[in-house]
């Protein structure tokens, strides 16, 4: 069916690498990639099985069309799999459930060289008079603080701090 296999399959290779390359952007999520990554290929077993075909005579036009055991074994499974990884990817979705609370290392997989530093934080401020209003991005507290007479840069990177428990 493909007459130049080896070079289709580097197609898609340099393909998957290049979308894990650009999910590591800011705004962009290799999770997202991932997960569209597994699900197609588990589609593949429940949707795209290859049927095999046998010759009851050649003399005939006769064909028996049966699938191997072991093609409605990874149908099963794959369809399980996909059931529940769909299932419950979507209650821990709704329920609200960070998953980055229970992997250590999976904030690796999102993020570019310069800002996996450990301990890297991200605040988000703004004034209003004499108010600064800070928001940590990684946890999402915040807090409303009066300025005093220091440099409100300092000030709010030293409140995000606080806010971030670094």
């Amino acid at each position: 069916m493909h007459t130049h296999k080896f070079y289709e399959m580097l197609i898609l290779v340099v393909i998957i690498v290049l979308d894990l390359a650009l999910g590591t952007f800011p705004f962009g999520s290799n999770f997202s990639n991932i997960g569209g990554f597994t699900s197609g290929f588990l589609l593949g077993f429940v949707i795209l099985t290859r049927r095999q075909h046998h010759w009851l005579n050649l003399n005939k036009s006769n064909t028996s069309q049966k699938q191997e055991s072991y093609q409605y074994a990874l149908r099963i499974i794959s369809f399980v799999l996909l059931s529940v990884g769909l299932v419950g990817g979507g209650v821990l979705f709704f329920k609200g459930v960070d998953l980055n609370d229970y992997c250590s290392w999976c904030h690796y997989i999102t993020c570019a060289p310069p800002s996996c530093k450990p301990g890297y934080i991200f605040c988000e401020d703004y004034q209003i008079g004499n108010k600064l209003n800070v928001t940590c991005l990684n946890n999402g507290r915040s807090g409303v603080f009066s300025l005093s007479n220091r440099n409100p840069d300092e000030q709010a990177e030293e409140l995000c701090y606080r806010l971030c428990g670094k």
